[in-house]
């Protein structure tokens, strides 16, 4: 029908496509206006929108770290999306997919880590024998020398005195008591001594 092609934005009056022809296929199209201005239609994405999108695609991991503003634009692109091309809309999936695995890590809780000091010195204290996890390897050892960063033992799988750092210690518990050995525990001093000072992820630094 004639009404169908009505188009009060057009000088004539009339436009070359019907309504139903605009909504579904010229929906990203510009329409005519009087003074040869162009008006965006509604469902298409503005020039700021267009901005806002390339800076998410050019960079998707600076959106996760948080900010609320960070993710008000996240959120108005994923209302928007629906206005963009084909390609747009390829763009973003695929920003959007790293923007949400990195935010899915960082809401993972953090694991405690757990400080086994104290049973390593209850087994030098009660000359007791310690199975601990080292490197994700079970082991038992005979503690003779402990500080806040090493601790140095006899180790039964090396047969021989070994320093463990404490914090690449994933359990600890008590055994039985073990034969002390004065020489041994003289050594152990000398070794821990000796070992660098570690200083997390600073690294080491040798004391002086």
């Amino acid at each position: 029908m004639l009404s169908d092609f009505k188009d009060k934005a057009l000088i004539t009056g009339f436009g070359r496509f019907c309504s139903v022809c605009k909504t579904k296929s010229y929906s990203s199209e510009y329409i005519s206006v009087s003074g040869g201005r162009r008006t965006r239609r509604e469902l298409e994405a503005s020039k700021s929108d267009i901005n806002k999108l390339l800076s998410f695609t050019g960079d998707p991991l600076k959106y996760s770290r948080g900010t609320s503003r960070a993710q008000e634009k996240v959120n108005y692109l994923e209302s928007i999306k629906q206005k963009f091309s084909e390609g747009q809309l390829a763009s973003y999936n695929t920003a959007r997919k790293k923007y949400n695995e990195v935010v899915i890590d960082h809401a993972k809780p953090v694991e405690t880590k757990v400080n086994y000091y104290s049973v390593l010195e209850a087994g030098i204290n009660k000359s007791r024998s310690i199975k601990i996890r080292y490197k994700g390897i079970w082991r038992i050892v005979d503690p003779y020398s402990l500080n806040k960063t090493y601790v140095v033992a006899n180790c039964h799988l090396a047969h021989d005195l070994r320093t463990f750092r404490l914090d690449r210690i994933q359990g600890a518990e008590l055994l039985e008591d073990f034969a002390f050995d004065k020489p041994k525990q003289n050594l152990a001093n000398s070794m821990i001594m000796e070992a660098p000072n570690w200083k997390g992820r600073g690294g080491y630094r040798r004391r002086f």
